[in-house]
C-alpha cells in the first residue's frame, strides 16, 4: 500500500516573542520533529492589555474578525495550524495533533496515569491561572527584578509551583513527567515569566528551568523570537513596572 504524501503544516501565529499561547504548540511541533511553516500574523493592537491576552481575549469586533480570518484565524484568535487546507485552532488540540502524528516521540507519557495527570495540569494551564496571566504577561526577553504580586497572584504562582514539585517528585525530573511532553510546553511560558519576574524557586524548580532551556525546541524558539520585533504597547507594561524589555536578550 502507498503511503499518503505528508501534509502541508503552516502554524499561524502571532508574535513569538510575546505570544504564549502560539509558543506552545510552535514548541510541540518542534520538538516532535514536525515540518511546518511558521506565519506571524501582523494584528494591529488597539489596547494596551498584556501581551497573553491577544490569543484568548473575548469575540473580535466583525470588522476585526474579518481581518483576522484573513490573516489565517478562525475565530480571530491565534494560533491556528493549517493541515492542507483544514484549521485546528486551539493550541492544546495542536499539541494533540502533534502527539498523534509524531507518536514515537511520547509527546505524552506511556503511563495511563500518568499521561491522564498530563492532561490534567495542562488543561488546568489552559483555563486557569487568569491573576498569573494578568499581572505576568508574557515577556520572555524582559527582566522586572522588583516586581511584588498580590495576594491572589501570589496563590496562582504559588499552584504552579505545586504541580511542578509534585510532578518532579513523582517522576524523578529532570521533567515534569521524566521526559519533555505538552505538559511541559504547555507551562514554558510560565517558566520564562518566572524568570521575567524574579519569582524565586526552589533548588529542584530552578533545575527544572534550566532543563527547559535546554531543549533544542526551546533554543530554536528563542533564535526566532530575537527576531521578531518588539511591539511597544507590549514593552510598555514592562516599563511601567520599572523593568527593562531588553534585559534578557543576551543572556545565554
Amino acid at each position: 500500500m502507498q503511503t499518503p504524501p505528508a501534509p502541508n503544516l503552516a502554524l499561524t501565529v502571532l508574535s513569538l516573542r510575546y505570544s504564549s499561547w502560539s509558543m506552545r504548540p510552535w514548541l510541540a511541533l518542534t520538538h516532535a520533529g514536525i515540518a511546518f511553516e511558521t506565519r506571524t500574523a501582523d494584528v494591529t493592537v488597539g489596547h494596551q492589555a498584556p501581551a497573553d491576552n491577544t490569543t484568548r481575549g473575548g469575540p473580535e469586533p466583525s470588522a476585526e474578525l474579518a481581518k483576522r480570518r484573513q490573516l489565517g484565524s478562525v475565530t480571530g484568535l491565534f494560533p491556528v495550524l493549517w493541515v492542507d487546507n483544514a484549521p485546528v485552532h486551539e493550541s492544546l488540540a495542536i499539541c494533540e495533533w502533534a502527539n498523534e502524528a509524531a507518536p514515537d516521540r511520547e509527546l505524552w507519557p506511556a503511563d495511563p496515569l500518568a499521561r491522564a495527570q498530563a492532561r490534567s495540569i495542562s488543561c488546568e494551564m489552559a483555563t486557569g491561572f487568569l491573576h498569573l496571566r494578568q499581572h505576568l504577561s508574557c515577556h520572555p526577553f524582559a527582566r522586572v527584578p522588583s516586581f511584588q504580586p498580590d495576594a491572589a497572584t501570589k496563590r496562582d504562582i504559588d499552584r504552579v509551583k505545586e504541580i511542578w514539585t509534585a510532578c518532579l517528585q513523582r517522576s524523578g525530573g529532570p521533567f515534569l513527567f521524566g521526559h519533555a511532553t505538552i505538559a511541559d510546553f504547555m507551562y514554558f511560558p510560565v517558566v520564562t515569566r518566572f524568570k521575567t519576574y524574579a519569582v524565586s524557586l526552589a533548588d529542584d524548580l530552578a533545575r527544572y528551568s534550566q532543563s527547559m532551556y535546554a531543549l533544542p525546541a526551546v533554543a530554536a524558539w528563542r533564535q526566532l523570537a530575537l527576531e521578531s520585533p518588539h511591539l511597544p504597547v507590549y514593552d510598555q507594561y514592562v516599563t511601567s513596572l520599572g523593568g527593562d524589555p531588553t534585559a534578557g536578550e543576551s543572556e545565554a
